[in-house]
């Protein structure tokens, strides 16, 4: 009998199961027997108008059969539901989704029945037909056919289709879905999105909801794709390496949808003024792509970086996109660019050394120190100050960018812009005034922090990394020096060892090519002289140029973009002579015969450029008379007039930089861009490194009179407690940082101290520095922060101990410090500070 009771207990958990088992079957079939009725029931009811269903058609009677005959099956299975083949339960109702003639309120009902289907799991991606079936439902909702009968119904069919379409990726099956049909579920429910945009509120954000979950899972994927070794090194990836085809979507269809998001950007809507027509972004679409963008960068994270084309496309496509709409952008399309951008430097900053660059050079640095309004200004400057937060930024843009010769000074330039916004011209105090103060706090803190956790670091160690950094030896010298037409600059050249001894013309062709801040008016001049030497210079530097795979005019601009055209007509031809030769021996098509044919195109590019964009020329030339003019010259035969067409309208739209115009670029323009790109391909990747005393001593040293003058001139204007607090803890910080070997700024921190405490102004009578002490907190903070530094780094003063005994004698006169503060020694009092807090009835800080 104990045996038997045993047997009874193990077979309770197994009773158990198989109860559950057989629940869920009922549940399933009675699930299908409610959908199949409601559906029959909508497809017999009377249609209000015939025209538009007629119960008795051929179709309709087919698809009337088909949901009888699986009524009849679904109470008697054959097996399981789990082994059932689905297309078996699945396409009747999709027979309906896709019918002609078939009324929205069948629609509906039959839409909301597979949903169901996919919720309940029903089946399962072990089910055998699971894959073919759930391709089945993106392909029949793909081609729903939709009967136009009134407003609500058919937006009742699209909030169901969004609902099938995010229920088919939240399936476990989904993973079964190949690239081209994700794609397709993506296409599908974009195309709700632009439906929606003249439709009800509820719909549009249903719609677009649904496309961001849609997107959160396909790329929440990336982290689940195991990736080769060779794949991640590799430039030339095939898709189908990524994923294996019998495994489901992956990489492919990733790359596919970011190629479509990043398009997206260029969305353009026709806009009506006064008669005329003109084409803007559409900053709807623009942002709509952007938080979809971003959510992607978000999911992907660093599993981007593995997966070669889908890198390269954030590298190239988004970040050229996110530079030239960034300067154009209003504040809320901006915020959400650098968003984007700070995601991408958390995931994939290995791989956006320059892009980065530019970014902050032709972005955020420009829209944080001349913003087209203040709202753009104040987006760029709180960008800036979510950079500085990242606990390694400032360190590895100060190694990345200002230690590098070609590169801009970033931290330089942010901590200068910095000093400039947050010094105060009136009060009160600007919004951007206060976030500017902030950011350079941010600054100082970080800096003296890591300097101080570096206590036991040899102050003479080696540096983490190789420093290349240089004043540019032209900026101290006057432009004879630099003449390299007279020999006094090109002797200077020798002796600064930039050019061999004897010069040779590919070194002169070298330094004029890669080094920044030249002259771009004497580089023309030079290339452009008949002097052989200076012929053979102007082909090495044409050398030095990759035109493979550019059209002429983006060529044409990335040659120009690194010097100025002379004026004389000789020279000019010269310099476009070399360009057409590079340009052709590089041209892997056969647009073009000829060298001769390049050259001739070319000075008729620079014709056409001056006559659309000098106001001078009253008569435009027009785009018929453009190619009229470039009749028969490629080897007797005329160039593809489509070609001619699509040069004319890029010079037109966008000028050329030339003749004797400043060498500044105003904007990322696409010649620079492919520069940028091709650059980027033989740069070293980003230089992640921890923080170095000596870099960070070096890094201050760049901004420390700015800093210093504009957190004093803060806390002259301030007016509320906490910016003062504020503000003595920032030149608190400055004091630690200059303890290591900087005693000129602790004395200049000190003199701009003492001006604080009203106790060296000669003119003041004791009683209104009293009265100061008695009122004003800023005489009080300021005494204390004196003698804290002089307490804390009175080994790095130097001449600042003349304001600290002054400021001592004057205390001592005005009865504010006790007797025993210069009873004894006073470098051996480790308690005077403490002593004037309390004295001065100073609260703690």
């Amino acid at each position: 009998m104990e045996s038997t009771g045993g047997e009874e207990e193990e077979r309770k958990p197994c009773k158990s199961y198989q109860l559950k088992k057989k629940r869920k079957e009922i549940t399933s079939a009675c699930m299908l027997n409610t959908e199949l009725g409601a559906v029959l029931a909508v497809m017999r009811r009377p249609q209000q108008e015939p025209s538009i269903y007629t119960s008795d058609s051929q179709s309709d009677t087919n698809i009337i059969n088909s949901l009888k005959s699986l009524r009849s099956l679904i109470f008697n299975p054959q097996q399981e539901w789990q082994n059932i083949d689905p297309s078996i339960y699945i396409s009747p109702f999709l027979d309906v989704v896709q019918g002609e003639n078939i009324p929205a309120t069948a629609t509906i009902v039959a839409l909301a029945a597979i949903l169901k289907i996919l919720r309940l799991e029903i089946f399962n991606e072990k089910t055998p037909g699971a894959r073919d079936s759930i391709t089945c439902i993106v392909t029949g909702i793909s081609t729903c056919r939709l009967e136009t009968t009134n407003q609500a119904s058919e937006e009742a069919v699209m909030l169901r289709i969004l609902q099938v379409l995010t229920a088919v990726m939240r399936h476990s099956a989904s993973i079964l879905l190949s690239d081209h049909a994700v794609c397709t579920l993506v296409n599908t429910c974009f195309q709700v999105v632009q439906q929606s945009a003249n439709r009800s509120d509820l719909l549009q954000r249903s719609a677009r909801y649904a496309m961001h979950e849609v997107l959160q899972v396909i790329f929440s994927r990336l982290l689940e794709i195991e990736v080769k070794p060779e794949q991640c090194e590799s430039d030339t990836e095939d898709f189908e390496d990524g994923t294996d085809s019998d495994s489901g979507y992956g990489v492919r269809c990733a790359v596919d949808i970011f190629h479509f998001l990043c398009s997206l950007l260029n969305v353009v809507q026709v806009v009506e003024t006064e008669g005329s027509t003109s084409h803007a972004a559409d900053e709807d679409v623009q942002l709509f792509s952007l938080v979809l963008i971003n959510s992607c960068i978000e999911l992907g994270g660093d599993e981007i970086g593995k997966h070669p084309k889908l890198l390269r496309m954030v590298q190239d496509d988004l970040f050229h996109h996110l530079i030239h709409y960034g300067t154009r952008s209003a504040p809320l399309l901006f915020s959400m660019i650098c968003s984007i951008v700070l995601n991408i430097y958390h995931f994939l900053k290995r791989f956006i050394r320059l892009q980065l660059e530019a970014f902050f050079r032709f972005v955020i640095l420009r829209v944080a120190s001349t913003g087209s309004s203040v709202h753009l200004q104040e987006v760029a400057v709180e960008a800036i100050i979510n950079f500085l937060r990242q606990p390694s930024f400032i360190m590895e843009v100060y190694v990345n960018y200002d230690c590098h010769p070609t590169c801009l000074n970033v931290f330089e330039e942010i901590g200068k812009m910095l000093c400039k916004l947050a010094f105060p011209g009136a009060v009160p105090l600007t919004t951007i005034q206060v976030q500017a103060f902030e950011g350079l706090v941010i600054i100082m803190h970080t800096i003296a922090d890591n300097i101080d956790n570096q206590r036991d670091a040899c102050p003479f160690g080696s540096y983490p990394v190789e420093i290349s950094e240089h004043r540019p030896f032209w900026e101290e010298k006057s432009k004879d020096d630099l003449d390299l037409k007279t020999w006094k600059g090109l002797e200077y050249l020798k002796l600064c060892q930039l050019v061999s001894d004897p010069a040779d013309p590919k070194d002169i062709a070298m330094f004029f090519r890669y080094t920044p801040e030249l002259d771009k008016n004497m580089i023309g001049d030079y290339l452009g002289d008949p002097d052989e030497f200076h012929l053979q210079a102007l082909r090495e530097f044409a050398e030095t140029f990759k035109f493979s795979g550019m059209i002429l005019d983006t060529a044409l601009r990335t040659y120009l973009a690194a010097f100025r055209l002379p004026g004389e007509s000789q020279k000019i031809q010269r310099i476009l002579e070399a360009f057409s030769d590079r340009f052709y021996d590089q041209q892997s098509s056969d647009v073009f015969a000829s060298k001769d044919a390049v050259f001739i195109l070319c000075y008729s590019l620079i014709m056409l450029n001056t006559d659309q964009h000098n106001p001078q020329v009253k008569k435009k030339m027009t785009e018929d008379e453009f190619i009229r003019n470039n009749r028969a010259i490629n080897g007797g035969q005329d160039l593809p007039r489509e070609y001619l067409s699509e040069l004319f309208q890029s010079i037109s739209t966008n000028p050329i930089a030339v003749f004797g115009q400043t060498g500044l670029l105003a904007e990322m323009d696409p010649g620079r861009w492919i520069e940028l790109m091709n650059q980027s391909k033989v740069m070293q990747l980003y230089i992640q490194c921890d923080f170095d005393r000596q870099l960070g001593r070096d890094m201050f040293a760049c901004v420390a009179g700015p800093s210093i003058a504009a957190l004093s001139a803060f806390f002259e204007h301030s007016d509320e407690d906490e910016m003062f607090h504020e503000c003595i803890e920032g030149l608190m910080s400055v004091a630690r940082i200059a303890h290591y070997g900087l005693e000129d700024t602790l004395d200049e921190l000190i003199s701009s101290f003492s001006k604080f405490t009203s106790l060296l102004n000669p003119y003041a009578s004791a009683e209104e520095t009293l009265f100061a002490f008695s009122n004003d907190m800023k005489p009080k903070l300021a005494t204390l922060a004196i003698f804290t530094i002089a307490n804390c780094f009175g080994d790095s003063i130097r001449a600042g101990w003349r304001n600290i005994v002054d400021c001592l004698l004057k205390l001592k006169r005005l009865k504010l410090i006790p007797e025993s503060a210069i009873d004894f020694d006073i470098a051996a009092s480790a308690n005077l500070s403490t002593e004037i807090r309390c004295h001065l009835s100073l609260p703690r800080s």
